[in-house]
């Protein structure tokens, strides 16, 4: 196993800022269905369109997040959007990784899209959110992949509160996966 190096992981937590950002828009968009929110969301996918390319980002998307930032505003499933919603946990796995959190939040507990946003806007620009980034020791991330692992064993297929924590157990495992092994999917 060969763990993917800082840039990497920066890029990818810098594309997941990007597609929970677009879940939250596309939640409004479905649950107001108003045409001035379409018009809005239109152009900020016009701007995350710009920001990705001008950011080098487009090789970093996977061919799903292709599809659904190619998409106009308005079009994602109910699927898609939750599943973006739920990327926030990734991304908050990659800062934790990338030592820009001090801690991961307990295992019942989300990580709030408003810190995970400031962690990555603090430094004012994308390049220094990316020169900033110290990878976390190897153990650490082995520690926390254990964590969730076991979390992820003991909830699975649950309901009420032990989905959620199911949720949030399976989507912290796929990044700390990736963090293990860069030849996995992608956080």
């Amino acid at each position: 196993m060969t763990p993917p190096e800082a840039a990497a992981i920066s890029d990818r937590a810098l594309v997941l800022y990007a597609l929970v950002r677009r879940a939250s828009i596309e939640l409004v968009v479905r649950e107001t269905g108003d045409d001035r929110r379409i018009e809005q969301a239109e152009k900020a996918r016009a701007e995350t369109d710009r920001w990705l390319d001008r950011e080098d980002l487009v090789d970093a998307l996977t061919a799903v997040e292709r599809r659904l930032f190619a998409a106009s505003s308005g079009a994602w499933p109910p699927e898609a959007i939750a599943d973006g919603l739920w990327r926030k946990e990734s991304l908050g796995v990659l800062l934790w990784s990338l030592e820009h959190l001090g801690a991961l939040p307990p295992i019942d507990d989300e990580f709030e899209v408003s810190v995970l946003n400031q962690r990555i806007e603090a430094y004012g620009s994308e390049s220094a959110f990316r020169a900033n980034g110290r990878l976390r020791d190897a153990g650490e991330i082995e520690r926390a992949w254990s964590e969730a692992d076991a979390w992820l064993a003991a909830t699975e297929g649950r309901t009420g509160d032990d989905a959620t924590i199911a949720s949030i157990s399976a989507e912290r495992l796929h990044a700390l996966t990736w963090l293990r092994d860069a030849a996995a999917a992608p956080a």
